[in-house]
């Protein structure tokens, strides 16, 4: 059966080869299933049993009995959330040894039939390069997964088992921490020597017989509730669930009075035919869009991260507590319509698309979001609608500030971090406020919930209480705020309205500026057209020579700093030249340039330029390391390329940038002279996957002649390396020269 781009369906029984058989398909161990634990044999009967051992002397007495027959290993227990991840929830220790053995078997055969049930074509081809089997246990097993795939079962080398634990580029301590890890290096070790024994194994009989004879069933529970119930219940009792039980006949069980009992029903029913007629595609029940809904309301009411939709309700009709929890349930229904119904507006649009990184339609879109941005931003969003009813402009500013809240605690935003104010503080606020200007405003402390850490800031910050100064220019602060290096928070551009020379702590309060608005546009207008020489292809060729200077200027001031290629070898290193990162927002240099006035950017950069060359003395031909190199080449070709007014190429490498080799040596273009920056060469960094190496590589013939273009020499040097000589390497050095010449003239 060829399974490709089909979906699995519930009960069929489907071999190795078509389960792991789709590009987009991940099979997920969730992280509510147990460690991987069939190699330690402390957990074998008596205590001392090799439960791979046995397992592998099973599947070798079936093969030996008929390598034709099919063999049924039992089922799977899953639910597939979202299309194509299917998470696990019982069959884990049998389906991750399987998946060892194929490794273990793909490494000594090299069969691709083999490869292909590890990892996808597709995959392979993506830098990530994830495997089909995923364990998100924890992040450690995640990502020792991925590199024994990529690094030990798939890498060209010879490498045993006992290997994989020595030090080696891919391979951290932090792994021997982790007790799947550990169980599964055991079972590598048993597989490994299976197989060294019995070369039978290495057959294509026995290979075509693990992946197409060797059959699981299928079983879908649906769900994620139902798959964590009917894990539970395996994994103590050994019998499977059936939930018979749901929220609604619990709760209405606790209304005593009829009248308000059928109110709630009719309420109930309502919002059930809503969810239906809002389902998704794949959909052809209700219960996912009503059970998601109301694990938002227990979240909102009782600000717990996790909710037990069965367990909730139970304890509500013991607490009595059922008409109050449903007359909130109700009010935040409608709350929910309304703000679906804002987010056909193009300003709640574009706030989710800053928060989602895509657009957001109706009830699925949001289903749909992040846990994360669920929690930090739908959940406060339903609260205050609920409580304000407010459907307008009051609605759209708390959008907007949550929106800045979740870049504080963005991965790349870690400069913000100790501002973000948890989401459960924020509903506390919403419930304390009489008004949404209070909820806006409020810069007072917050009471301790729970274990919850208190926040570090404050939410009307020192930044907010100065755009409220100037809320005249309301329309234009927001316009700033949604810069894509912003992201709500502009205290970058009042630190640097204060900023006058090196001394000043650029950290003082913005509170101290008390200047015009002029000031603040002036900075951003200098912001704008300098970033966007990077990010925008037009504002580039409109100003070819400040966007080759500008790149160079990022990298002088530390922007971006010469080092090591991650996942790549320590023979050379790099510096992403025409990438962009948010480093500027912390350098003085660069506050000092937007400072500048407008015509006089360009000049700001080459003055700092020329005294940083003179300062690290780059040009000097002794002690040469890959950052003077770099930093020497990058500056010719920017004056190379400024001369002749063209533009220097964007492109860093699939974000690995320009580099040259650590032992200068290997830069040399002619390997029978001396090395010199005449007789050397930068290219561009390129990672491998095995072993973690790589190389340098450089243009073409094509493009080997034009001097503007990064990796190419400067002058007059043959492109086939027998062909050159050391008159070309003169040649080359008097056009190098010249260029030296010209950068070094005192500008003022």
């Amino acid at each position: 059966m060829d399974l490709n781009n089909q979906a699995l369906s519930s009960t069929p029984e489907y071999s190795l080869a078509e389960l792991f058989s789709t590009a987009k398909r991940k099979i997920i161990i969730p992280d509510f299933q147990r460690d991987y634990c069939w190699g330690d044999k402390a957990h074998g009967a008596n205590g001392n049993t090799d439960i791979v051992s046995s397992f592998l002397e099973t599947l070798i007495e079936a093969f030996n009995d008929d390598k034709d027959n099919e063999v049924l290993l039992g089922k799977i227990d899953v639910y597939e959330h979202p299309k194509e991840y299917i998470h696990l929830t019982d069959g884990q220790q049998r389906l991750t040894t399987l998946y060892l053995l194929i490794g273990m078997l793909y490494k000594i055969t090299r069969k691709e039939k083999l490869r292909n049930c590890l990892i996808s074509e597709f995959e392979l081809l993506h830098e990530s390069k994830s495997p089909y089997l995923q364990y998100a246990i924890r992040e450690s097993t995640v990502f020792f997964l991925q590199d024994l795939v990529n690094e030990f079962f798939i890498a060209e080398n010879s490498l045993n088992v006992s290997d994989i634990v020595k030090p080696n580029n891919w391979y951290f301590k932090e792994y021997n921490l982790d007790e799947s890890v550990k169980s599964m290096l055991l079972s590598l070790a048993v597989i490994e020597g299976k197989l060294n024994s019995n070369i039978k194994l290495s057959s294509d009989e026995f290979l075509d017989f693990i992946i197409h004879k060797v059959k699981i069933q299928y079983y879908d529970v649906q769900d994620k509730k139902h798959g964590e119930e009917r894990f539970v219940i395996i994994n103590t009792t050994g019998k499977s669930l059936t939930v018979s039980e749901n929220a609604k006949p619990i709760l209405l069980a606790g209304i005593t009075d009829e009248i308000k009992q059928a109110m709630f029903a009719e309420q109930w029913e309502d919002r059930e035919t809503w969810f239906w007629k809002n389902r998704s595609k794949d959909e052809n029940i209700a219960d996912n869009g009503v059970n998601k809904f109301l694990i938002w309301c227990f979240q909102i009411i009782d600000k717990q991260d996790e909710v037990d939709l069965i367990k909730k309700t139970k304890d509500l009709l013991k607490s009595k507590e059922s008409e109050a929890y449903l007359n909130r349930i109700n009010k935040l229904f409608k709350a929910l319509k309304t703000l679906i119904s804002l987010l056909v507006e193009e300003r709640f649009k574009k706030q989710f698309q800053f928060i989602n990184a895509g657009e957001v339609n109706g009830l699925n879109g949001l289903r749909a979001l992040a846990k994360f941005n669920e929690q930090n931003v739908l959940l406060p969003m339903l609260a205050a609608i609920e409580k304000f009813e407010d459907d307008g402009e009051g609605c759209y500013l708390l959008l907007r500030r949550l929106r800045k809240n979740i870049f504080h605690k963005e991965e790349h935003w870690k400069d913000r971090e100790k501002r973000y104010i948890d989401w459960r503080y924020l509903l506390q606020l919403l419930e304390d406020s009489k008004s949404m200007n209070e909820v806006l405003t409020f810069s007072g402390s917050f009471v301790q919930f729970g274990n919850i850490k208190l926040p570090e800031s404050t939410w009307f910050d020192l930044e907010e209480q100065k755009k409220a100064v100037f809320v005249a220019h309301r329309e234009t602060l927001e316009k700033w705020e949604d810069h894509k290096y912003f992201m709500g928070d502009l205290t970058f551009l009042f630190q640097t309205a204060l900023f006058e020379d090196e001394a000043q702590d650029i950290l003082t309060s913005i509170a101290a500026f008390d200047g015009e608005f002029e000031v603040l546009e002036k900075l951003y207008s200098n912001y704008e057209s300098t970033i966007c020489l990077i990010f925008k292809e037009e504002s580039a060729q409109a100003n070819v020579k400040m966007a080759n200077m500008f790149r160079l200027f990022r990298v002088f001031i530390g922007c971006n700093n010469v080092g090591h290629i991650y996942r790549a070898s320590y023979d050379f290193e790099g510096v992403l030249f025409s990438s962009l990162n948010r480093g500027h927002l912390g350098k003085r240099s660069f506050m000092r340039l937007i400072r500048q006035e407008p015509t006089q950017l360009f000049s700001y950069c080459e003055n700092l330029i020329n005294q940083r060359i003179n300062d690290l003395d780059i040009f000097n031909p002794s002690g040469f390391n890959c950052e003077k190199l770099i930093k020497a080449w990058l500056t010719l070709k920017v004056y190379a390329a400024n001369e002749k007014g063209l533009l220097l190429p964007f492109y860093d490498g699939n974000g690995t940038g320009v580099a040259c080799y650590t032992n200068m040596d290997r830069n040399r273009m002619i390997k029978t002279e001396p090395f010199s920056l005449e007789n050397s060469l930068c290219g561009f960094a390129v990672k491998s996957g095995g072993g973690g190496s790589g190389y340098v590589h450089y243009t073409g013939q094509n493009l080997w002649s034009d001097s503007e273009i990064i990796d190419a020499p400067f002058s007059g040097m043959s492109y086939d390396e027998k062909d050159r000589n050391a008159a070309e390497i003169a040649v080359n050095k008097k056009e190098i020269d010249r260029l030296m010449e010209m950068i070094l003239i005192p500008t003022v």
